[in-house]
């Protein structure tokens, strides 16, 4: 049974509302994990968790009945994936921001993390306080990744001051894309020339294309991560 709210936590009030405090679910599906999160939570002086859970249909329901500023959010979780959670809460137009707190692999899920709503992606294995930060800084608008992570985005600020991400990928051409695709599945360039019936020199000429708008300085570097984008947007059935 998931536990909706911490024990030590009493019902949200207005006085929770203020700007000097951030309301926060926390959605894991490990109590020890919760747990730390929320000791952290109660020494800081800035940060209350009003919610938590480690079930994804009862996040959807404690997000929109406490409307936290922030929520915490897992990507395994018992009952269904944290990614669709992310969209569920995006497709309500709820303004709580999200920051996902992982095992998996930031290189292959922390991209497909901001695409389904997410404002932050950091890895477990970190101290709770790195938790906190992530959940300050996504709170005052900004976006939190790792340094690794921040340069692969194209972090901009909107109008309305809060900052956004922009993926280099999206710079692809539809047929720099198919290019791309076909790298990441270990195709050689003679191969990906026979596969889309065209030249090698053309092939060439989309690899040197792409290598330069992801910003890589050689090949190998575009064919890893072509992989992790592959294997990151590869349905159940296996199918890209």
């Amino acid at each position: 049974m998931p536990s909706l709210r911490s024990p030590s936590a009493p019902p949200s009030t207005s006085s929770d509302r203020s700007a000097d405090v951030i309301r926060v679910a926390v959605v894991d599906d490990h109590p020890p994990i919760r747990e730390a999160i929320r000791r952290a939570a109660e020494e800081s002086m800035d940060v209350r968790i009003v919610a938590e859970t480690g079930s994804v249909g009862e996040a959807s329901r404690l997000i929109e009945e406490h409307e936290p500023d922030v929520a915490v959010v897992d990507l395994s979780l018992r009952d269904g994936h944290g990614l669709e959670l992310l969209k569920s809460v995006r497709a309500q137009h709820l303004d709580t921001r999200l920051v996902v707190y992982s095992l998996h692999d930031e290189t292959v899920y922390a991209e497909r993390a901001l695409r389904a709503g997410a404002s932050g992606y950091l890895m477990k294995g970190g101290s709770t306080a790195d938790v906190l930060a992530a959940v300050r800084r996504v709170a005052a608008g900004e976006v939190y990744l790792s340094p690794e992570m921040k340069r692969r985005v194209l972090p901009t600020m909107r109008s309305d001051g809060e900052e956004e991400v922009h993926f280099p990928i999206d710079e692809l051409t539809d047929r720099e894309l198919h290019v791309f695709r076909t790298m990441g599945r270990g195709l050689t360039a003679n191969a990906i020339a026979d596969r889309l019936g065209i030249a090698r020199k053309t092939v060439d000429t989309h690899r040197r294309r792409i290598k330069e708008k992801l910003g890589y300085q050689t090949t190998d570097e575009v064919v890893a991560h072509a992989a992790r984008w592959v294997l990151g947007t590869t349905d159940e059935r296996g199918r890209p």
